[in-house]
């Protein structure tokens, strides 16, 4: 994904404490509570220069980042104590918003000591110095790490998925419907878009011998608001959800994202971890996004973001070999539950460690 140079570029938000008795507090505080993986004190770094010292805290549903310590000039003017960003969490555990006023960022916690923050072209990387170690199960080795969801788009095997489902992924496996039966595939990474968050990857098993025609329209003109939309995917798919694929509906309420990002539409389908890199179709079979994060629903309600085919077409115009892009209209005259087993055959569960 990306990594953001935070905070401590950026003006306050507010004072919590002016001098360094912030540190003690917060260590108190580390010390007393159950923390959850992105709490605690964190080094920031910034093309190898360690520059500050950071402490994040829970607060209500969201985390509040306070300045602790500053060892580079390039930490800017902030003062001892002060809250310098808001961290919202989103539908997936280990993707965050980082909110400074009108300057927002994005964080992923690759493990329970490393972060990657983006911030605009701003690369910062954070180690995490206290507490020593936090329980958690999301980083077992041997295990998978995670899944994500994925479409294939052609019938040779590419994927498309989200960058941050595949991100520093040393295996990758497939499941999806061929042949009437779930079955299981290796896959690589073919080409990544970071800065959109996208990613192609393809089913690389001599066990595959392709799809059958894809029977879905790519379309790369924009969709209106008020579009009715169907989100598909595997959210919470090792875990609690189980692996049937799950598919919401909703509306296009805007078309722009967060913060006005205009390569992303506004839903209203909800989606939770596990959806990442899922497709969204709209009632006539046309696939007009690719899901990439929400707001959780006790932030703001009925809030998620879908990347817009477009900037997906930008990604496949570069990969190494050209493949033909989906053009059918067969599901346009179809009932919706028939859209549905139709395209539920081409949306896959990825998993990675």
């Amino acid at each position: 994904m990306k990594k953001l140079i935070l905070l401590l570029l950026f003006i306050p938000l507010l004072s919590f404490s002016q001098d360094s008795t912030i540190e003690n507090e917060l260590k108190t505080y580390f010390d007393s509570n159950e923390l959850d993986p992105i709490e605690g004190f964190w080094m920031c770094s910034y093309q190898g220069e360690l520059y500050a010292k950071i402490g994040i805290k829970k607060s209500g549903n969201s985390y509040e980042e306070y300045f602790v310590k500053k060892y580079s000039k390039i930490a800017g003017k902030g003062k001892i104590g002060e809250i310098v960003a808001k961290i919202v969490p989103t539908a997936s555990d280990n993707v965050f918003y980082f909110i400074e006023n009108k300057t927002p960022g994005t964080g992923v916690l690759k493990s329970n000591s490393y972060m990657e923050v983006t911030f605009k072209n701003a690369l910062v990387s954070l180690v995490k110095s206290y507490p020593k170690l936090i329980s958690s199960q999301q980083f077992k080795k041997g295990e998978w790490a995670g899944n994500g969801s994925g479409l294939i788009i052609s019938k040779s095997g590419y994927i498309i998925t989200n960058h941050h489902v595949i991100e520093d992924a040393d295996d990758i496996e497939v499941e999806f419907i061929l042949n009437d039966e779930v079955q299981k595939f290796n896959a690589e990474i073919v080409q990544v878009d970071k800065t959109n968050d996208l990613a192609i990857v393809k089913i690389v098993d001599m066990n595959f011998d392709g799809v059958d025609e894809l029977p879905y329209n790519f379309k790369t003109r924009s969709s209106d608001v008020g579009t009715k939309v169907y989100a598909f995917g595997y959210p919470m798919a090792l875990s609690i959800m189980g692996k049937e694929i799950k598919v919401t509906d909703g509306m296009i309420s805007s078309k722009t994202g967060f913060d006005g990002n205009i390569t992303t539409y506004q839903i209203t389908a909800p989606i939770q971890g596990g959806n990442s890199g899922g497709p969204l179709f709209d009632e006539k079979g046309n696939l007009i996004g690719i899901n990439s994060s929400g707001i959780r629903k006790d932030i703001a309600s009925n809030v998620a973001y879908s990347i817009k085919t477009s900037y997906v077409l930008n990604l496949i115009d570069i990969l190494p070999k050209s493949i033909k892009l989906p053009s059918n209209t067969k599901l346009e005259s179809l009932p919706l539950t028939e859209q549905i087993k139709e395209i539920s055959k081409y949306v896959v569960l990825i998993k990675v460690k």
